[in-house]
């Protein structure tokens, strides 16, 4: 499973992929999401005063963890949609926004 963790700068390595675009203080673009960090971009950073990035992580769920973690998605959306009733939007809401859920943890 991918998601994203936020780095310091001292602790990032060549080959790391951001997970997010980088601006600067006054909003001024320097590098986009899955671009492959290299020693040179990390130094070129620092110089920016740029302290922390978002970079892609893989997740090593055991069957147990990915059982657990889906449960809890099950409840949570069970808990947001708990007074949908029987709204056919809503219903498909509920079934959509479960898929998107549960696709990010196959």
């Amino acid at each position: 499973m991918k998601t994203s963790k936020r780095f310091a700068l001292d602790q990032l390595t060549a080959g790391m992929v951001l997970a997010q675009d980088i601006c600067d203080a006054s909003g001024g673009h320097l590098l986009t999401e899955g671009v492959a960090l290299n020693d040179t971009t990390i130094a070129s950073l620092r110089r920016r005063g740029i302290e922390h990035v978002m970079v892609v992580a893989e997740e090593i769920l055991t069957p147990e963890q990915c059982a657990t973690r889906k449960a809890e998605i099950g409840a949570r959306i069970e808990h947001l949609f708990r007074q949908a009733d029987d709204d056919p939007m809503l219903l498909k809401l509920r079934v959509t926004l479960q898929t998107y859920r549960l696709a990010g943890l196959e």
